[in-house]
This record gives structure tokens, C-alpha cells and sequence, in this order.
């Protein structure tokens, strides 16, 4: 009852109720006193770091340790005032993002082109872009977060683009160092260490960090170790930097369990044997030139070399991994791995001119990425428990079942121009035109001949974008827009999709890449009164997504084809009201009160489905279904308050139920494999307090009433079943910086 009556009053205050920059001075004439106020979102509306977003979805994050924990990476709160974000929870470690919006999927979050200080850290951008490796938030200073309408200026994603940029330098001394440590529920310990610091034109920034856990569930402990160094030099008209990161983590894979389990014990493993790792590097040189006020340069040039290795035992959830008396001992375990090379460069050109009594702007880029994937699967590995990746020869005298050799190559070119006509509207269109060439070869037991000649797919693919906004009142107190968008978006068919998953399935040689667009319309702005700023950004989109890529079944074996068209449509709401010393009026200390609300609203479904069965028998047909892990509602709201060094902050978050198939099949299987997932409320809440400057304490409790609950169900990898979420877990930071 407690929760609810909570959660009641939230609501009821959120309703009046509607963020801003990271950082706002506001002065008092009458006692001249100037008080800074720490403010959570951004929400551009013109030029912004060289892209434009004049008419279009973005909002960046400032990230602030007193309203999130970032010890564990918890994307829960880090987009919170995110509307429409759905965060697949079934990771507790925060070693992996699965992110989705609009109705798209989760998995890894490869419907976004995924960045770290503006370069990608996917394995493969356009043929493989599943992100294994995110950023520790505790070195992350602001998330970029654009929306598939912004896609013509970073790729053709239809979710979007995510950039976490990390912190330059810690501020204007010579030597400075941060240090966090976090003691936590399920055997947590997380580290951070960190220097930076600058002199005449040189800065620098660094640091170290590891974390370790034994898990929420049996089986799933984890280790993590990061290091980052970046070196600044600043031009007379421009600056150049060069940095190097490195991560790595082992995981142990507690793998699925049956529904029956969930409420029970949903702790259970039924996988002791199964281990993932991931190898990440990346050297990145990156510069920008201003030739003028209003003619500027910019660009990157990144390089990664990382793996992916995981051993285990992949059976289905019905067969127990058990000792094996005939072998006189565990059966050997499958063991996978991935290396991968992905070089990219981007260069980009903006220009200001005026025209008229009006200043335009022009923006035009180019990029160029390679990627090479050698990757080895099905071998047959040992009979241990640890992470060995020891591979045994099989009959044939092959270690790997599957020996390929996938490569990409894709060139781009990109240019936007915002025509400003009149003080009041803005139109943008552009254009993105891209080259891609896929490769594939090797050897594979899925082909009669056991080897897989070389095969090539060649396509050139133009897309096009139009935005408008509408400048209703652009005053010092009042800033209030309409905007207005439409962008085609484009999915290349991603290597594990163009490879059979089994001896079984059947790939459709005439397979096509995803086509569609997105659009919003929408109105955002920020008033600000003498009690403080209310920011709001509300919208409507809709999203088209043409051949979805699944699989149904053609004489008793699964054909993996583009199985129909989708079309996802809703609602996305954001309010924040923010209150300069609502208690305190007199004091010269900052107080800072915040109320917020994101939510969506959204209907995604089938709206063409194109198994030839349905000819035969229309009940095969899946039109009219909902999309699999598309929620028809997500909602967060919350509480912050800072004080005198004193920080407390509460949020609330639902999530509607998703089915996980296609079909909308509401009860499990015998393998829990499908079946419908439970609508979920979690609950947050943390109390921080800063002294003497330098230093802070925290604690907070994440799923405060310890809702037990799942949002994923898997066929495979990390092991069958339903992989349940994290109940309430407790934690405790403190944080130095001299």
C-alpha cells in the first residue's frame, strides 16, 4: 500500500508539472547575490555541436552522481527523463546496453548507431552493430540522445543515435584527481579513479576503473576492468586530441528459467558452466578548425580491435546440463568466438552565411568505415566449469564447425541546410547517400559442400529528410517552438541474419534490407518565471518499418525471410518543473527543487505479414499483432532536491507488457522460450550529502520493493529460457576529488 500511496501524490504534484541546461547562474539585483543551479537536460533546438537539430528530436543528458547510480551503469535512470526509452533489464551488470524506442528492437541496441566521444564502439556499424562494450557512466560527463529523424547526420538507423561523451578534464589545475568507491548488495564493488588537468594549451584526462559482483542470481558473477587516457592540445583556432581505451570483463551466464520460477525462486540457475568475454580496444585521433565565426571543421578517425569469446552449454532449458556417466564427466561445452577490426573516419563542414537580414546554415560531411569479422563457432570445447576456451578437433579435424570471414566497406556522404525565412521559420532538408559493400566466405556446416564461396552484396542507397520549426515566442524568459519532421531510414540485413542459426534453418537467398521512415510533429520550449524554468517537449511520431527479417516454418523447418511490414505510432511526453529555493527564498545557498514526468504512449503492430501459408489458411497470419518487446506504455516520474551539499532523489518507472514472439503467444512454452512478459513498477530512491567541497556519501536502493519481474526471454546466447530482472539491491559511494 505504501508504494502506492507514494506513488499517488508524485502523480498528483506531476500533473502541474512540467529541464534545462547542465548549469544556470541566476543573480538577485535587490542582495546581489548569485546562486548556480545543477539542471539535468538539454534540449537543443538549432545548431548543436555542429549538427544541425533545428526541427528535430534530440536532448542531452547531463549526468549528475547525486540523481543516478552509476556505479552499476543503471540506463533505468541514466534516461529517465527519456520518454519512450525502453531499457531491457535482464542485465544487472551493466556491462551491455540493450536499448530500443519506438517499438524496434532491443537486442544490444543495434537499432542505434552507437558512439563514445563521437565514434562509433559498435563491432560492425552496418553489418553487425550489436554494442558488447559500453562506457563506465562514472567517467561520463553528457549522453546525446538523437532520434531516427536525426539519422541523414550519423547513419541510417531507425532509432537513432546515442553518444556518451566522456569528461575532458576535471577543471583549469594542473593535477586533479577524482576517486569513487561503491560498496554494494550481491558482493558489489565498484572502483573509479581518475586524473586530469591542464596547462597553457594542454589538457589531459584518464583514468582506471574495475568492478565485480557475485549477482543478483546464482551463476552470475562478473569482473570488469576499463582504462581511458586522452591528451588535448589547444590550436589557435582549433584543437587536436588523441585517445586510447581499453576494456574488458568475464561474465558468468546464469542462463533462463520456467515461469513457474519467477516468483518463486528467481534467483535459479540452471547453468553453472557457461561464460562470455569481451576484449575492447580503441585509438581515436579527433580535431576541429574554426576558419572564422561561421565557418568551422571537425573530424575523428577511430580504430578497434576487439573480441567476443564465449564457452557453454547451449541446449535447450528442458535439458539439464548434468554430469554424464558414459563420458565420466560434464559433456564438452560449445565454444564461440569473434574478432573484429572496424576502422572509420568522418569529416564534417559547417558554414554560416547571411542571406538576407537572416544567418543560414549549411552542413556537409563524409565518412568512410571498414569492417573485418572472423568468426569461429560451434567448437567443441571442455568438459570443465571455468571460462576455458581450450577447442578439441572434430571428426573432420576442424576446430570450428563455422570458419567465416565476413567483411564491410561503406562511404558516405551527408549535407543538411537550414533555411531560416523570416525571425520565426526554419526549414532543413538533406539528403545521406551511402556505398556499402558486404562480404562473406568461409567454411560452414550449413552448406552441402562445407565451404561457402565468396559472396558480395553491392548496394548504393540515397535517403532524403525534411524539418521545419516554428519559432512561437524566442524571448529572454520564454523560448517556445513548433517542429515538424520526416526522414527515410534504412537496415542493411545484418550478418546473423544472412547465416542459418542452425542445421535446420533455411535462409532466403532473395532476402532484402529494412526500409521505412520516421516522422514527429511536436511542440517544446522552456518558460521560465521567477520560481524557476518548466521544459517540456511533447510529440507525436510514426514509424514505418518495411521487411522485418524472422523466420516461419516451410516443410517443418524455420525459413528466415522478411516476414511483413510494421508500423509503430504514438505519443512521447516529457515535463519538468523546476524550483529555484522553494523553501529557502532568502538564502544565498542554491536550492533546487525538480518534478518530472516522461512517459509514451505507442501501438506498434503488423501490418502486412507475408508467409505464403496465410493463401491456405488465414489464421497463420500475424497482421493486426503487436510487435515482440514493444510496450504500449512506458512511464517515469520523479522527485529531486538539493540542499546545502544535501541531494535526495526518487523516481518511479512502469513498463507495460510486450509480448515475445510474433504470433502474441500469451502462455510459455515447455521451454520458456516464448510467452507473454508482465507489466512492471520499479521504484528508486537515493540520499547523497557533499561536505567540505571535496567530498560525498551516497546510498540508495535500486527496486525498492523488490519487484520481481523479467523482460527478456531467450532462445540462445546467454542460455534458454526467461532471464529474469534484479530485485531490490542496496549501495554506498563515496566520492573524493582534490
Amino acid at each position: 500500500m505504501m508504494r502506492y500511496t507514494f506513488l499517488l501524490v508524485l502523480v498528483f504534484l506531476s500533473t502541474q508539472l512540467f529541464s534545462q541546461d547542465s548549469t544556470l547562474k541566476i543573480s538577485t539585483q535587490s542582495d546581489v547575490v548569485v546562486r548556480t543551479y545543477q539542471i539535468a537536460k538539454q534540449l537543443p533546438d538549432s545548431i548543436y555541436l555542429m549538427k544541425i537539430v533545428s526541427g528535430k528530436k534530440m536532448e542531452s543528458i547531463s549526468l549528475n552522481a547525486q540523481q543516478l547510480d552509476l556505479s552499476t551503469n543503471n540506463y533505468r535512470q541514466l534516461f529517465k527523463r527519456t520518454p519512450g526509452l525502453y531499457v531491457s533489464e535482464h542485465d544487472a551488470s551493466g556491462l551491455q546496453t540493450s536499448i530500443s524506442t519506438r517499438g524496434l528492437s532491443a537486442n544490444r541496441s543495434w537499432e542505434f548507431n552507437m558512439r563514445q566521444n563521437g565514434y562509433d564502439i559498435a563491432a560492425d556499424p552496418s553489418g553487425y552493430p550489436e554494442s558488447y562494450y559500453s562506457p563506465t557512466l562514472d567517467a561520463v560527463a553528457k549522453v546525446d540522445v538523437y532520434r531516427g529523424s536525426s539519422a541523414l547526420q550519423y547513419g541510417t538507423q531507425f532509432g537513432g543515435m546515442i553518444n556518451y561523451q566522456f569528461k575532458d578534464k576535471l577543471n583549469d589545475q594542473v593535477f586533479s584527481i577524482e576517486n569513487s568507491q561503491t560498496i554494494g548488495s550481491f558482493g558489489l564493488f565498484n572502483s573509479f579513479t581518475a586524473v586530469g588537468g591542464s596547462k597553457k594549451n594542454w589538457s589531459y584526462y584518464g583514468f582506471v576503473h574495475h568492478r565485480n559482483a557475485d549477482g543478483y542470481r546464482q551463476n552470475s558473477q562478473y569482473n570488469t576492468a576499463n582504462y581511458f587516457g586522452k591528451v588535448s592540445y589547444q590550436l589557435k583556432k582549433g584543437k587536436v586530441s588523441a585517445e586510447y581505451s581499453n576494456s574488458g570483463y568475464v561474465s558468468q551466464q546464469a542462463g533462463g528459467i520456467f515461469d513457474t520460477l519467477l516468483q518463486s525462486n528467481p534467483d535459479t540457475s540452471f547453468r553453472a558452466r557457461n561464460w562470455f568475454q569481451v576484449k575492447w580496444n580503441t585509438l581515436s585521433l579527433q580535431g576541429e578548425y574554426n576558419f572564422n565565426d561561421h565557418s568551422r571543421l571537425q573530424f575523428y578517425t577511430a580504430f578497434t580491435y576487439s573480441d567476443r569469446n564465449s564457452v557453454g552449454f547451449t541446449k535447450a532449458l528442458s535439458i539439464m546440463d548434468t554430469f554424464n556417466t558414459s563420458l565420466g564427466s560434464y559433456n564438452p561445452r560449445q565454444v564461440d568466438i569473434d574478432h573484429y577490426v572496424t576502422q572509420s573516419s568522418e569529416v564534417r563542414y559547417l558554414k554560416q552565411y547571411k542571406l538576407g537580414q537572416q544567418l543560414q546554415t549549411w552542413t556537409i560531411g563524409a565518412r568512410l568505415c571498414n569492417s573485418e569479422i572472423h568468426r569461429l563457432q560451434q567448437g567443441i570445447g571442455s568438459t570443465s566449469s571455468g571460462l576455458d576456451l581450450t577447442v578439441f578437433p572434430d571428426n573432420s579435424g576442424n576446430l570450428f564447425q563455422k570458419d567465416l570471414l565476413l567483411g564491410t566497406q561503406n562511404a558516405a556522404l551527408f549535407s543538411e541546410h537550414l533555411f531560416k525565412v523570416g525571425k520565426k521559420l526554419s526549414i532543413t532538408p538533406g539528403f545521406r547517400s551511402e556505398y556499402l559493400i558486404n562480404q562473406l566466405s568461409g567454411r560452414s556446416n550449413n552448406f552441402a559442400s562445407g565451404i561457402m564461396e565468396i559472396q558480395e552484396k553491392n548496394r548504393f542507397i540515397l535517403l532524403g529528410g525534411l524539418s521545419s520549426n516554428f519559432q512561437l515566442y524566442a524571448k529572454q524568459r520564454m523560448k517556445w517552438s513548433l517542429y515538424a519532421n520526416a526522414t527515410q531510414n534504412y537496415r542493411p540485413v545484418m550478418y546473423s541474419e544472412l547465416l542459418p542459426s542452425s542445421t535446420t534453418e533455411v535462409v532466403d537467398q532473395a532476402m532484402k534490407d529494412v526500409t521505412g521512415f520516421t516522422s514527429e510533429i511536436g511542440t517544446k520550449g522552456v518558460f521560465m518565471d521567477r520560481k524557476g524554468p518548466i521544459t517540456f517537449d511533447v510529440n507525436a511520431f510514426y514509424l514505418r518499418y518495411n521487411g522485418k527479417i524472422g523466420a516461419y516454418n516451410v516443410n517443418n523447418a524455420p525459413f528466415k525471410t522478411n516476414i511483413g511490414d510494421v508500423v509503430s505510432k504514438g505519443i512521447e511526453a516529457y515535463v519538468e518543473w523546476s524550483f529555484f529555493n522553494p523553501f529557502f527564498k532568502n538564502s544565498a545557498t542554491s536550492e533546487l527543487l525538480s518534478v518530472y514526468v516522461s512517459g509514451t504512449i505507442q501501438d506498434a503492430t503488423y501490418v502486412t505479414w507475408n508467409n505464403p501459408q496465410i493463401a491456405q489458411d488465414p489464421s497463420h497470419s500475424i497482421q493486426g499483432k503487436k510487435v515482440e518487446y514493444a510496450p504500449s506504455q512506458i512511464f517515469r516520474a520523479g522527485i529531486n532536491y538539493d540542499y546545502k551539499g544535501f541531494s535526495f532523489n526518487y523516481q518511479y518507472s512502469y513498463t507495460g507488457s510486450v509480448f515475445t514472439d510474433a504470433a502474441n503467444t500469451v502462455l510459455a512454452n515447455a521451454t520458456a522460450t516464448v510467452g507473454q512478459l508482465s507489466a512492471y513498477d520499479i521504484h528508486d530512491v537515493s540520499v547523497s550529502y557533499k561536505f567540505n567541497k571535496n567530498y560525498q556519501v551516497k546510498i540508495g536502493a535500486n527496486n525498492l520493493f523488490n519487484e520481481i519481474y523479467a523482460t527478456r526471454r531467450s532462445g540462445g546466447y546467454p542460455g534458454p529460457g526467461l532471464l529474469p530482472s534484479q530485485g531490490k539491491s542496496l549501495y554506498g559511494t563515496m566520492i573524493i576529488k582534490l
